[in-house]
């Protein structure tokens, strides 16, 4: 009987105590935001939110004053905080709705690329 026993105890220990998966684990893919958005223009994109949005009328005459790309490049953390809605900044367009994600992101990406005068 003590036999009948090690040779269970023996098969099932190897049996079932070193199972090995051959399937490698699933890591998700990280997808960087700036890369499904085509290359970022200052003059043809961020210029462009910029104007829209009322930012170049209102700060043409209230601190920080934009009126091209060195002032706005001076100030571009402070323009992404606020247009983000970062409840340290004041928030920005002011007394508007948010901006779209879509127009965010562009200006996220703009500066993640450099912030390049382009």
């Amino acid at each position: 009987m003590k036999h009948i026993l090690i040779i269970t105890y023996t098969l099932c220990f190897f049996c079932f105590a070193c199972k090995k998966d051959k399937t490698a684990p699933v890591v998700p893919t990280l997808v960087n935001l700036c890369d499904s958005i085509n290359p970022v223009s200052f003059a043809n994109d961020i210029e462009i939110i910029l104007n829209a949005n009322s930012c170049y009328a209102c700060h043409s005459s209230i601190s920080p004053i934009f009126s091209d790309y060195s002032s706005v490049f001076a100030v571009k953390d402070d323009i992404l905080k606020s247009i983000q809605h970062d409840p340290s900044y004041r928030p920005m367009p002011e007394n508007a709705a948010k901006l779209p994600d879509s127009l965010i992101n562009k200006v996220q990406c703009w500066i993640e690329s450099g912030a390049p005068n382009n």
